[in-house]
């Protein structure tokens, strides 16, 4: 008796309709067994019951030679065959809707997150203010806009951009019908944001979209005002990327409002996957074979950033479908999730002419906001100011997504995805941060002479690419290179006229000379300045080329910005990359032995240890899914923070057998996590019943295998932190009471907790840390650093001020080895500053010019460091003994420039030795 076929999935489709009127050909010719069938076809018979499963369309052969063994009509089926097989129009809409988000309109598509939705609807009803926090791509844009919105009456959607206040003015006037510039003008004061929404409808939800461009594209007043009209408002829900979850922390008033009222994106479910995938193609009557089902879901499984690159990748194989079925063939040849985007984006590159390239360059670069301390993002900017044919180009292939006035990239899963534009950035950095200066620069210029550029950031600004400018930077480039000129040629006048009067009057002589020599000087001045420009653009090529154009701009003209020249030119000799792997920290393999080791984050995977011995032997493997990896000072404890929540301790003073010595029993670290010397002690702040208070907690792991927990009596911490000799605990508490900050430490020697020393600091002070000798405490804010004596308990005085941080609130710092020096990081450069002396600390070098972000830094000696840098770990100098920095480049083969060098970087200066 024949078998029983199992149920076709959907006979309403057209691969459905043709499978099922397969089955009733066999059916009419007597329903002979399939392998009856496979001998008349001469066919398998697993090849024929699979051409009427359903799941795919068999090819033509297979298929008129079932229809011939069935008697069937093989004209008529071959055309059938054709019409179901013909090649799609590429045209044509795709269910899926690629980088984009899902809009409004796309809610029926929006398939797979519906608890997710229903959980923000609920939050949305009982809560006043709303937060959804989420990794770039999970889908938080999407869960507003196609899951919130249509399930909301009134709602009110935008973007911050770089003034929220205008913003805010336009979406209002749209919506109220009023005229932008008379809202814009009420909306000076925070409180009336709430008002006007109130008198228009006062259930209406303002839903802020991609709030985190606060911190990436607005100005500390732009950033402020929105911050405390949210909070003011009357229904609020924000979206915000999860790496910018501490940056909100930072903000008291978001804190107590979010609390109890957020929601975590994170990654879909298998089932919610499936559906995703399959239900939009139901739509239109198309189907997913089912082995492109379970590839697509084994590919992304478990990724919280992987929705973009599924809908994107499932758009490329709409495009290669066969009739109405995506296959797993059509899946493959698009490039898969991993290399979808990528492809997508080198073919629209190469169909544009060499000219077209270099404004599709500077088109991308124009729309990326470069990361402080944490990942690049996109930003918007004005369509007038972009090439319209290729901006056009751009968007029909949806890389780009235009508005009115705007235009964006689709997705950030470009910058990640796309190894093309990830280069441009890195190559085109300096240059791009120097540009994205200009362009605030000359948005804030109203024609006061006083804000045109001059100096070292003329020379710099003078150095862009002349093509990539707008019409607004472009004069203001030259209202102030006219300025400038102006300067020089009264400068030159001056000169002359001083020059005719000492024919008259011989006592005017002295000062014409100091006069020409003070012109002589400042044109020294411009040409080092420009030259220590060029050096810091040819560290990342060519280092020793850089140091050679140092030492003679440091000869020619000795100061701060040449002598950070050389300083950068000698640390960029002497750093290396030590291993191309990511997320990498500890040790940094020496070369004497090369047996030191590196930790290595898993991300997707186990830690793993790795020496330079072992290159091409398995690493032995710690953890199980580890994100961070933190290494006591002495390198013998690794603590493993697993994706699960579970802080493993290891011992890996064996670097070849870690073994796991406990867990720590932490729930959430929110403010910090701390280690001392040889990691028998850990300080971590934690959250209490997921609210914002938070108290700190002092771990014993002398014995690892059972932790011994000590919590301090203070809530409200902000920061932790504990001294190397593990004898000193440093607390930020905030006093609710009189809304004050505390800075506090805490003397745990010999089983004790008492506060030693208490100071209070000002309210927007961020963080503290201990110095190694446990003398000094400091105190950040994002726009300077406090270091307190705290040596003598009862009188804690302020030793030393560091005035200035780059990075604002991303910045982070470290201690010398002998607590002489502070190196404080921005993203991209790291500041040494001399602490040795009491009073305002004093510049000893600024170095910069790296090839990538700096994700941290370690002092490894006194003047040695070790960081991360773009996911690679590196060495670098810190060297800042200038002297000391020369004699040892000067002890190089060939350090003067050419003759021609010479005059091509200093025209009409006479040449002066540089060593």
């Amino acid at each position: 008796m024949p078998r029983t076929e199992r149920p076709l999935e959907s006979a309403d489709t057209e691969l459905g309709s043709f499978a099922a009127d397969l089955r009733k050909l066999r059916d009419k010719a007597g329903k002979p067994s399939y392998r009856a069938l496979a001998s008349r076809a001469h066919y398998s018979a697993a090849t024929l019951s699979d051409a009427a499963g359903g799941k795919k369309l068999p090819s033509l052969a297979v298929t008129l030679a079932y229809v011939k063994a069935c008697d069937g009509d093989e004209q008529e089926w071959e055309q059938r065959w054709r019409a179901i097989a013909a090649p799609p129009d590429p045209t044509g809409e795709a269910p899926y809707v690629g980088l984009k988000a899902f809009q409004k309109e796309d809610a029926d598509r929006f398939v797979g997150r519906e608890k997710l939705t229903a959980k923000l609807v609920q939050l949305t009803k009982e809560r006043p203010f709303v937060g959804v926090f989420g990794a770039s791509g999970s889908g938080k844009s999407s869960l507003l806009r196609a899951g919130l919105l249509p399930r909301l009456g009134q709602a009110l959607i935008l973007t911050p951009g770089v003034q929220p206040q205008d913003e805010c003015a336009v979406r209002l006037a749209q919506l109220t019908g009023h005229s932008a510039v008379v809202l814009r003008s009420e909306l000076t004061d925070p409180a009336a944001l709430g008002l006007l929404i109130k008198q228009h409808d006062e259930d209406l939800v303002l839903v802020v979209d991609q709030f985190e461009e606060v911190f990436t594209l607005c100005g500390p007043a732009q950033r402020d005002w929105f911050v405390q009209a949210l909070v003011i408002a009357p229904h609020v829900v924000i979206g915000v990327r999860a790496d910018f979850y501490g940056h909100v922390g930072r903000h008291p008033e978001l804190v107590e409002a979010l609390e109890g009222a957020q929601l975590l994106v994170g990654p879909m479910t298998t089932d919610e996957l499936r559906r995703a995938i399959t239900e939009p193609a139901q739509l239109v009557g198309a189907t997913v074979e089912t082995a492109l089902v379970a590839r697509l879901v084994a590919d992304v499984a478990g990724q919280a950033a992987a929705l973009p690159l599924v809908q994107h990748a499932l758009v490329e194989t709409w495009h290669r479908r066969r009739g109405m079925t995506l296959s797993l063939v059509g899946y493959e040849e698009a490039g898969g999730v991993e290399h979808a985007i990528a492809r997508t984006a080198e073919a629209v590159h190469s169909q544009l002419t060499e000219e077209q390239r270099q404004i599709a360059r500077r088109i991308f670069l124009r729309l990326i906001a470069l990361g402080e301390g944490t990942e690049d993002t996109k930003r918007r900017a004005t369509r007038e100011d972009l090439d319209p044919e290729v901006l056009e180009h751009l968007a029909n292939a949806r890389l780009v997504t235009l508005s009115e006035q705007h235009a964006e990239l689709t997705h950030e899963a470009l910058i990640r995805s796309w190894p093309r534009l990830r280069d441009w950035i890195a190559e085109d950095r300096e240059a791009l941060r120097v540009h994205h200066q200009l362009t605030e620069a000359a948005a804030e210029w109203d024609g006061d002479r006083d804000l045109l550029y001059k100096g070292a950031r003329l020379a710099q600004a003078a150095e862009l690419d002349a093509n990539s400018l707008t019409e607004p930077e472009r004069a203001f480039l030259t209202a102030s290179q006219a300025d400038g000129r102006r300067r020089t040629r009264r400068t030159r006048v001056v000169i002359s006229v001083l020059s005719v009067l000492v024919l008259l009057l011989a006592g005017t002589a002295v000062f014409a000379a100091t006069k020409t020599r003070e012109a002589t000087q400042q044109r020294n001045d411009a040409l080092a300045g420009r030259a220590a420009t060029e050096v810091m653009r040819l560290i990342p090529a060519d280092p020793l080329r850089a140091a050679r154009l140092a030492l003679a701009a440091y000869a020619v003209t000795p100061g701060p910005v040449t002598r950070d020249a050389v300083l950068n030119a000698d640390a960029a000799r002497l750093a290396r990359t030590v291993m191309s792997r990511p997320g990498i920290t500890g040790r940094v393999p020496d070369d004497a032995d090369g047996g030191e080791l590196l930790v290595a984050t898993g991300g997707t995977g186990p830690a793993t240890i790795v020496a330079r011995q072992d290159a091409g032997k398995a690493a032995p493997a710690m953890g199980s899914l580890v994100d961070q990896v933190v290494l006591s000072a002495d390198d013998r404890r690794a603590f493993t923070f697993e994706r699960s929540g579970e802080i493993g301790i290891w011992d890996i003073a064996d670097p070849l057998h870690p073994r796991q010595l406990g867990v720590l029993p932490i729930s959430r670290a929110a403010h910090g996590f701390g280690v001392n010397r040889d990691g028998t002690l850990v300080i971590a702040s934690e959250l209490l019943d997921g609210g914002p208070r938070s108290h700190a907690s002092i771990w014993d792991l002398r014995d690892p295998a059972r932790p011994l927990q000590t919590v301090l009596p203070s809530e409200r911490v902000m920061s932790a932190a504990v001294a190397p000799s593990g004898q000193e605990v440093a607390l930020l508490v905030r006093n609710d009471s009189t809304e004050t900050l505390e800075a506090q430490v805490w003397d745990i020697s010999n089983g004790g907790r008492y506060v030693r020393t208490s100071m209070r600091v000002p309210s927007e002070s961020l963080d503290v840390a201990i110095s190694n000798n446990g003398r000094q405490l400091a105190v950040r804010s994002s726009s300077r650093i406090v270091l307190w004596d705290v040596s003598d308990a009862d009188e804690p005085q302020v030793w030393a001020t560091v005035p200035r941080v780059p990075g604002g609130f991303a910045a982070s710092f470290a201690f010398s080895t002998d607590d002489r020096q502070i190196a404080v990081l921005s993203e991209s450069s790291v500041d040494v500053w001399d602490i040795s002396a009491k009073g305002e600390a004093v510049t000893a070098g600024s170095f910069g010019g790296f090839r990538g972000s700096i994700g941290g830094v370690r002092y490894r000696e006194r003047e040695k460091a070790f960081g991360v840098i773009d996911s690679a770990p590196s060495t670098w100098s810190l060297r800042t003994d200038l002297e000391k920095v020369r004699r040892g480049l000067c002890r190089e083969r060939a350090v003067e420039l050419t003759d021609e060098e010479w005059r091509r970087y200093f025209a009409d200066v006479e040449r002066v030795p540089v060593c």
